[in-house]
């Protein structure tokens, strides 16, 4: 395996190469489970875009980002009683 994050400049992104074994599984590299705080049994979500690139999210992190933007919607949402100066 080749890790890229010494080649991207970039302190917070990595990129290593894995092969596809023959059940379809793959292998995530020590550093980038190690960077990203991934364990044994973790929940990943996995999605495509436009059938070329597949993504892998931790659920734990998808699950963080909708409660700040359910937070932020309802914010929204929410009448303004701040402006009304009651």
């Amino acid at each position: 395996m080749i890790s890229m994050n010494k080649h991207t400049g970039e302190k917070n992104s990595s990129m290593d190469f894995v092969t596809i074994g023959e059940r379809g599984q793959v292998v995530i590299p020590q550093p980038i489970r190690e960077s990203t705080g991934l364990n044994a049994g973790d929940k990943l979500i996995v999605f495509t875009k436009h059938n070329e690139m597949i993504c892998l999210v931790p659920a734990s992190s998808m699950r963080r980002l909708v409660d700040v933007l359910t937070e932020q919607l309802s914010d929204l949402e929410a009448p303004e009683t701040k402006s009304e100066g009651k």
